[in-house]
């Protein structure tokens, strides 16, 4: 038999051992490591198998000393010696396959020196006179049972070598029962030793498929939580809030600096206590909500915002936790992972039984109220005395980035560190306060001089454009400034503050982190903006609004399994209005309301003449879901259509959760309800998308295009996607990859098993007219309704 040969009977045997202790569906990655495993496992054994060699050999030798069969048997059984020596070298020398290495050499020399070796014992079992005597034979018996049981706890995790060792011995010892005397005993001895040698494969296949199945698992368990634990890494590092987790015990297992820093115990105290009792020994005792928390982990549930009063390094202060169950692909229970913040500082704020009436909680500096009183009392001055005053709105550039990334306190710290540098170069009797989130104000009620106010909105902007050192971390923001000067800007408190909000307007058109004064022109264009609303409020009743449909597609068949909705506004004068330019003008007023629920009534409307098997996705502007009755909308749209709610998706942004996170998982429950599928839009560009996905169970996630756009040249890029495919398989949630516009990106999505691919390497959004040439060429079967739905919304549009 030559190498080639050889090489394809070992490959047929490795197939057939393979397919039957259920290694053969495994990735290649897990049965290579596997494959170590079995193999290293033979090397630790070894020396047992040289031991028990040498004490069989020097029995036989002394058995079959002053015999003709000495020299004959002393020659096998020191090639036998000399062989097992060998594989033991071997294995002493290189204890544990290199990870890196191919192990098919390490196959074939293990077989192969098993396959010598049971030649070799074969031939001393036909060498060695078994009829000389009883003792002889008796050793024999023994020797063979013994080499037997040795080998197979050897080489039981590796089928093929017990094979390869085990069939020509049991050969051997056939043959020596064979030609001995056909007295009753010794056949008696020939099916023992059959009989033995059947259970003791059936014994093997079953500890190697035990062996596979445990090692397998252990194998995909560990790579799920280093993509688990990269991501938690992640989010570690960009929220505020801590990360927890233990396991199947109630032991901790995992916990971020956050945690060990709000408890002031150190980490190895921490990992291996009981989750449960740690809670019960720094909070109140027979504390209700502890009990809670005790029955939901007990009964497996998720729990979300559990605050809670501890004691933690001898301060008493308040912790929300949030927790999921975790389960692998098979359904077993593996424990906890949530999250927790310090809620202290709101849990105080809401003891306060009276509070500061004129001065921000945060800052110090004056509310909104007391702005306005303020304001009024100059405009009274004005009135009176003819003494002009200035108002400068001062808003923060790039301060919503910092929230998104680094989370709301981070943000918080940020504004009050602001409000301290503003003050600091604000004096007697000006006066600064917070109209709220990012939004400041400045008066100056004896200032008239436009030289001097530019001077200190210069100042302002270089003072914050310096970094802020936030929690050990560098952040750089700017700030916008808009300056109405009275009475030239206006004698009224409200046109005072108009004509100051349209000069940030202008400000932060102008690239922001500038000043600018209010100027008529400003009036002109938000003249300019009111008559755009007008118009966006008639386009609605003139069916100017049109939806265009761009497919999502399939990875694995790239044929189209949906189309997400897109709106634009086919305007009689400008031509063809992309959203981004009329959006935030139906934003501003209650237009999004009315745009948003026509939106999702005529996807719905279209979606019902497609093929059944055909989505439709509708991504919601924020204002449009906290603003309009979105359940009865979406209940009523489906209405009106028939179509069936599985087929609609409703796309959100995490944006959306971040303001008001239980008045929004409410109504996506509602959502739900119906059958109405939930996306999360743009996954991957906010602080906190893991927390999200435990705080609600989305059923799809669309990778942001940013993240597709940078894989074709960054390889870090490509190994988030990678994760983030990991963590959708984990949590069983569809994952859509948008933006792909090359057959590379394409290719690589589908390789780390994305399930949907959006973007103009498929096709590019399509209007009402080519929207069912599209469904005609791919779904001939439904031509003639697709054709009669198209001719009757172009009749729609003309008329």
């Amino acid at each position: 038999m030559n190498t080639q040969s050889g090489s394809g009977l070992l490959s047929l045997v490795n197939g057939f051992v393979d397919r039957a202790i259920g290694a053969a569906d495994l990735p290649t990655a897990v049965r290579q490591k596997l494959l170590r495993q079995q193999l290293n496992s033979v090397s630790k054994m070894t020396p047992a198998m040289l031991a028990s060699t040498v004490v069989v050999s020097v029995v036989f030798l002394l058995l079959t000393w002053g015999t003709a069969r000495f020299w004959p048997m002393a020659v096998t059984l020191a090639a036998i010696n000399m062989l097992q020596l060998h594989a033991s070298y071997l294995a002493w020398s290189n204890p544990n396959l290199s990870l890196e290495s191919k192990p098919h050499k390490s196959v074939v020399r293990t077989v192969l020196y098993a396959l010598l070796l049971g030649t070799l014992w074969g031939v001393v079992f036909n060498i060695i006179p078994v009829d000389l005597n009883s003792t002889v034979r008796g050793a024999a018996t023994i020797g063979a049972g013994g080499l037997l049981c040795i080998s197979m706890m050897a080489l039981v995790n590796y089928p093929q070598a017990l094979a390869a060792f085990t069939i020509p011995l049991i050969v051997g010892a056939l043959g020596t029962v064979v030609g001995m005397d056909t007295t009753p005993d010794v056949w008696v001895q020939g099916v023992l030793l059959m009989a033995f040698t059947s259970i003791m494969v059936g014994i093997t296949f079953n500890h190697a498929s035990a062996f596979v199945a445990h090692r397998a698992s252990e194998a995909l368990l560990l790579e799920k939580r280093e993509i688990i634990g990269l991501l938690l890494r992640e989010f570690e590092q960009a929220a505020s809030d801590w990360v927890w987790g233990f396991d199947a015990d109630g032991s901790i297992n995992r916990l971020s600096s956050g945690f060990t820093t709000a408890t002031g115990v150190d980490e190895d105290d921490l990992v291996g206590a009981d989750f449960v009792h740690f809670m019960q020994c720094i909070t109140p005792p027979n504390d209700t909500l502890v009990a809670q928390l005790e029955r939901d982990v007990s009964d497996r549930k998720t729990f979300q915002d559990i605050e809670l009063r501890v004691t933690a390094a001898g301060v008493e202060c308040w912790w929300a936790l949030t927790g999921k169950p975790a389960f692998d692909d098979a359904g077993v229970y593996l424990g906890y992972i949530g999250t927790g913040s310090d809620v202290t500082a709101r849990k105080l704020a809401e003891r306060r039984i009276t509070m500061l009436a004129h001065h921000d909680p945060m800052t110090g500096l004056l509310n909104r109220n007391k702005f306005t009183e303020q304001l009024n009392s100059c405009v009274a001055r004005l009135e009176r005395y003819g003494a002009p005053f200035t108002v400068m709105f001062l808003d923060l550039d790039q301060f919503k980035s910092v929230n998104d990334s680094r989370g709301h306190m981070v943000g918080d710290r940020l504004l009050v560190e602001v409000a301290k540098r503003i003050d600091a170069l604000v004096h007697e009797p000006d006066l600064t306060a917070r109209l709220g989130g990012d939004e400041f104000a400045i008066i100056l009620p004896n200032s008239g001089d436009s030289e001097m106010v530019a001077r200190l909105a210069d100042r302002l902007i270089a003072e914050i454009k310096r970094p802020f050192i936030i929690e050990g971390e560098e952040v750089v923001i700017g700030m916008s400034v808009g300056i109405a000067m009275a009475p030239l800007s206006g004698t009224r408190p409200d046109q005072i503050l108009r004509n100051a909000d349209l000069a940030l307007y202008r400000a932060k058109d102008d690239g922001r982190s500038v000043y600018r004064f209010f100027e008529s022109q400003m009036d002109s264009d938000a003249r300019e903006r009111r008559l755009l609303e007008v118009e966006l409020r008639d386009a609605i009743g003139n069916r100017e609004l049109v939806l265009y449909y761009q497919p999502l597609v399939s990875a694995e068949s790239e044929e189209p399994v949906g189309f997400e909705a897109l709106i634009r506004w086919n305007h009689p004068i400008r031509g063809l209005v992309p959203p981004v330019e009329f959006i935030p003008v139906a934003e501003h007023s209650n237009l999004i309301v009315d745009i948003g629920d026509w939106t999702i009534e005529q996807a719905c409307m279209a979606a019902s003449t497609w093929p059944e098997h055909l989505t439709v996705a509708v991504n919601l502007s924020a204002k449009h879901f906290r603003r309009s009755d979105i359940t009865q909308v979406v209940q009523k749209a489906l209405a009106m259509s028939g179509l069936a709610p599985k087929r609609l998706e409703i796309e959100i942004t995490e944006g959306l959760l971040m303001e008001d996170p239980e008045e929004v998982v409410a109504k996506l429950g509602e959502l739900r309800a119906l059958g109405v599928s939930i996306a999360m839009d743009d996954f991957g560009t906010g602080y906190s998308s893991l927390n999200y996905l435990l705080k609600f169970p989305f059923d799809k996630i669309k990778i942001d295009r940013s993240f597709v756009n940078a894989s074709s040249g960054d390889e870090v890029a490509r190994d988030i996607l990678k994760a983030i495919a990991s963590l959708g398989r984990t949590l069983k949630l569809k994952i859509t990859a948008e933006g792909v516009e090359t057959r590379e990106q394409a290719s690589f999505l589908t390789e780390i098993a994305c399930d949907q691919l959006q973007g103009f390497f498929f096709a590019r959004p399509l209007d009402p007219v080519e929207l069912p040439h599209y469904l005609l060429t791919r779904f001939p079967g439904r031509a003639e309704a697709v054709t009669s739905e198209a001719q009757a919304r172009l009749a729609a549009i003309a008329s």
